[in-house]
């Protein structure tokens, strides 16, 4: 139906916001958003949830693209994906304005 690079792009954009489709995962983004980098430990710490939960929650940051990990050790670290997040930003208004342009083409009778 759509053209493959169309449609891995709306999927990709699509698990993007899925990611942030949960108040759990927001408050970890606020956090991350103060701080700066934290470890995983802390931020459950933090967030009073244990480890593996927390864990959990960055899995699905991850696959959305909003946060990266490193390893530093045995200890994980977290950090806002800034420019991911600034791509998808741009995505999703291309995606509108595209949209906007096909709903005026129908109107006009283009």
């Amino acid at each position: 139906m759509f053209p493959l690079g169309q449609r891995d792009e709306r999927h990709e954009l699509s698990d993007h916001f899925l990611a942030l489709a949960n108040v759990t995962r927001l408050r970890i983004l606020e956090r991350l958003g103060d701080v700066g980098e934290e470890s995983v430990n802390d931020l459950a710490g933090h967030l009073h949830m244990s480890q593996p939960r927390i864990s959990w929650h960055l899995r699905m940051l991850r696959v959305g693209g909003v946060v990266r990990t490193r390893k530093d050790g045995r200890q994980v670290y977290c950090s806002l994906d800034v420019d991911n997040l600034a791509r998808e930003r741009a995505r999703l208004e291309q995606l509108i304005r595209i949209n906007e342009q096909m709903k005026v083409r129908k109107e006009v009778g283009v």
